[in-house]
């Protein structure tokens, strides 16, 4: 069965890659935390003298998915709420537990590719719907209704935040895909693992904010927006009877979140703690971001960005080769320096990089890889 599984690519080119680069713009998340600089962020010590190191809830403690609930404007109680081993567990648990082999799925393309390779290993009819570069990334709701509906779609799963575009669907974009899922009986299951890093400041909706939870699959995590992926908390909302159910699988995979990530989580999740954190993220990007358009303007036609709207990454097409994994290959051999092709998003002659560290670093980053790439424009490359 494992053989069936597609190669995941972008871990793999990460994890091959990322304990080796000189200057590392692969991650899509925010620089994380020291526990020094977490204790400040908390305003109290972190842990007791007598804290035990035992399991603690299998299902995630309480205390934390009360403030898990606390983070949406929804009905959902800490029963709907699944603390999971980050974000890629809560993904793995919301795919097996909705969809069987020869279901039909709609996946949102181009997309962090992790649940388009479980649904293609568990035999489900996988159907791409593309957020299109001459349309500015923007997803075509109309058609993934129309696509949905012909196939008998028993799920659509979209990231939102978009992973690599950074694009946001709007509230009217949302009220669209309910209203459809509800009438037709369809699942929304949204990876929201952005959320929270709008770079207008300004919180998107949940889908659980919008549709019902019988109609609507939410899975997270603290990585992204709260700079704490060493953590490896996530979580997955959903009806009871899914909860149950993924919970059940959850005992064969990982059993319980760490009891020390667990309280940690409950620490950053208290409402004015988060509220800090967020702000604190959102600086370091907004800083990049324009640091990154002052780049651009002494280079223009080096890279043709699509600006992101969430999120610590943006996206860029190579306005001089289309050959983007080469491009990528030859800038970690030869100057130690690692970024993102489009190739392990099925989206050749574009590049994802990152924006999340700390600014005193980043400029001199992007500084290193504007060389290199203004380098490799001089040689020959197929176009």
């Amino acid at each position: 069965m494992a053989e069936r599984l597609p190669l995941f690519s972008l871990e793999r080119w990460q994890s091959e890659r990322e304990n080796y680069a000189k200057i590392l713009l692969s991650e899509s998340g925010v620089e994380p935390f020291t526990l020094s600089e977490l204790e400040k962020y908390v305003g109290n010590k972190l842990f007791s003298e007598d804290f035990t190191i035992d399991y603690g809830w299998t299902h995630g403690s309480l205390q934390l998915r009360e403030k898990i609930c606390g983070l949406y404007n929804a009905d959902i109680k800490p029963e709907n709420i699944l603390v999971t081993c980050g974000g890629a567990e809560a993904n793995f648990l919301a795919v097996l537990s909705l969809i069987r082999k020869g279901d039909p799925v709609i996946v949102e393309m181009p997309n962090y590719m992790q649940i388009h390779g479980l649904l293609k290993w568990i035999g489900a009819k996988v159907y791409g719907v593309w957020r299109r570069p001459e349309n500015g990334f923007v997803l075509d709701i109309g058609e993934i209704r129309d696509l949905a509906e012909k196939v008998s779609a028993k799920a659509i799963f979209i990231t939102n935040p978009n992973n690599p575009t950074g694009k946001i669907l709007s509230r009217k974009d949302l009220e669209e895909l309910s209203d459809f899922s509800r009438r037709k009986r369809c699942i929304l299951v949204f990876d929201e693992a952005y959320r929270g890093l709008e770079h207008n400041g300004s919180i998107t909706p949940s889908v659980i904010e919008i549709n019902d939870l019988d109609y609507s699959v939410v899975t997270s995590t603290l990585s992204k927006t709260f700079a704490l992926p060493g953590l490896r908390i996530g979580w997955l909302i959903a009806r009871e009877s899914v909860v149950k159910r993924a919970w059940s699988i959850h005992d064969y995979t990982t059993i319980a979140p760490a009891k020390i990530s667990d309280h940690l989580a409950t620490l950053v999740l208290e409402p004015e703690v988060a509220k800090k954190i967020r702000e604190r993220c959102l600086n370091i990007v907004l800083k990049n971001k324009n640091y990154l358009e002052r780049k651009l303007k002494e280079k223009p036609k080096l890279l043709e960005v699509a600006w992101p709207e969430a999120g610590a990454f943006f996206l860029a097409k190579l306005m001089w080769t289309n050959e983007s994994l080469e491009v990528c290959q030859r800038i970690f051999l030869k100057k130690g320096i690692l970024i993102v092709p489009g190739e392990c998003f099925n989206l050749k002659g574009y590049i994802r990089v990152g924006m999340g560290q700390r600014p005193e670093k980043y400029v001199k980053a992007l500084d290193e890889l504007f060389k290199a790439l203004d380098d490799l424009r001089g040689l020959k490359l197929k176009v």
